[in-house]
């Protein structure tokens, strides 16, 4: 089965018309490597209860914008009415030509501790007055064994259990007890954060978020290996559960 999920103009056309459905305005965030990027953010956006989206950071992973897009498709009647700030796909360049980077060999998840990339820069702007109840950065692995989830811990409690019993039913959990350089469990990286680590490696977006702007903060991976169209649904079935709890 055909898909054009690294056609990052045909991905634009889709969100205009979500955006006219919705009665939203697709904003302009900024222009980079040839590309015009949008952004979403309703005027229900207030206070300390909205929604942070983001996908598409890394162009290699192109399951995450499809899927936030459809989310929004599928919702387009009560998205106006939801406290959501939406960046559907922060690296068309790496979109379109299916790398990780920018076409300068950045890694944009590796530059939000300062404004040197203008994507970025742009993000920190529309941002800064915000603060959200709960963030979510999507991406993909191709050595993920299954979907697996990191959550910055705050406090004693979180609800990455949730998450990935959502997107369980889908795709299986990754089982390792060791993914990348984390311990975890079912799936799930639970952790704390040191700030001076993350000053010298630079702030990936998560972690920017939970510092700044975040109360509970996700990073959420599916597995690039296996089909799109799963997927896709697992992340889709990710954010229903975001959106249920604002």
């Amino acid at each position: 089965m055909l898909h054009r999920s690294h056609d990052y103009r045909h991905l634009v056309s889709r969100w205009r018309a979500v955006a006219r459905a919705a009665r939203l305005p697709l904003r302009t965030l900024a222009k980079d490597d040839g590309f015009d990027l949008f952004y979403v953010e309703t005027p229900a956006l207030a206070g300390r209860t909205g929604l942070y989206l983001s996908a598409g950071i890394h162009g290699d992973e192109p399951a995450a914008p499809e899927a936030l897009l459809r989310w929004a498709e599928k919702n387009v009647a009560r998205l106006a009415g939801m406290p959501l700030l939406i960046f559907p796909c922060l690296n068309p360049w790496g979109l379109r030509n299916n790398v990780r980077t920018d076409s300068h060999g950045r890694d944009l998840n590796r530059m939000f501790h300062d404004d040197r990339h203008p994507v970025v820069a742009a993000v920190r702007e529309v941002t800064q007055a915000h603060r959200f109840q709960i963030a979510m950065a999507m991406h993909e692995d191709y050595d993920a064994q299954g979907v697996y989830l990191y959550e910055v811990q705050r406090g004693r409690h979180g609800f990455g259990e949730a998450l990935l019993g959502r997107a369980g039913k889908i795709l299986p959990i990754d089982p390792r007890r060791k993914i990348d350089v984390s311990m975890a469990k079912n799936g799930l990286i639970r952790r704390r954060i040191s700030r001076k680590k993350f000053e010298t490696m630079g702030y990936p977006e998560a972690i920017w978020l939970h510092l700044f702007h975040s109360e509970n903060t996700f990073t959420f991976e599916t597995p690039s290996e296996a089909a799109l169209e799963l997927r896709v649904r697992a992340q889709t079935a990710v954010l229903d559960e975001c959106a249920r709890r604002i």
